[in-house]
């Protein structure tokens, strides 16, 4: 093999025995696609592939791990829609409301963070409160919860996922996508 100059194409060839010859940018492409099958077979069997759900009536939009969490049919009101795992242990809701109580987002932040009847064992481990929306996060005995909650025009938008403690590395990063993707 010895290196040469292609007067056609100005690029460095590599010239083999038989005298043929290939451009570098061919030799490269060529490589590439004989290594290709095999490394997106490994880097898509790592990924997830995310479906998006849009809700018209509220006008808000998610995107959720199409093989993970399976949607359960819109609510008939159609507020939003539930999410859930083939295990039934985890739980992706989003759902959107009128303001019909006049609250600030800062009064609903609060009611988040408390322990009520329905959450006596809720333990907030993470919140954040910003001008049009907010995060809670914590567990309740074994199981995690995430909430994001925004008020736009008079709208709440929320979104809440739960999964087992148990399932925390698999959700987590999962959690993270959905959060990002939250939109409305």
């Amino acid at each position: 093999m010895a290196l040469s100059f292609c007067v056609l194409c100005g690029e460095v060839l590599i010239a083999y025995k038989s005298k043929e010859h290939l451009c570098m940018k061919q030799l490269i492409l060529g490589i590439l696609l004989t290594l290709l099958p095999g490394i997106t077979g490994v880097l898509s069997a790592g990924q997830l592939q995310y479906k998006v759900y849009h809700n018209a009536r509220f006008d808000y939009s998610i995107s959720y791990p199409a093989k993970i969490l399976f949607p359960q049919g819109e609510a008939t009101n159609g507020d939003g829609q539930r999410f859930l795992s083939k295990d039934g242990k985890a739980e992706l809701i989003v759902y959107g409301s009128h303001n019909a109580l006049d609250q600030t987002l800062t009064d609903v932040f609060l009611d988040e963070q408390r322990r009520t009847e329905a959450h006596p064992h809720r333990t907030v481990t993470y919140k954040l409160l910003k001008t049009d929306w907010f995060v809670v996060s914590g567990f309740e005995d074994e199981t995690i919860f995430y909430q994001k909650t925004m008020l736009k025009r008079g709208i709440f938008k929320t979104f809440r996922i739960t999964y087992p403690k148990t399932q925390k590395s698999t959700f987590d990063p999962i959690t993270t996508v959905i959060a990002k993707s939250f939109r409305g």
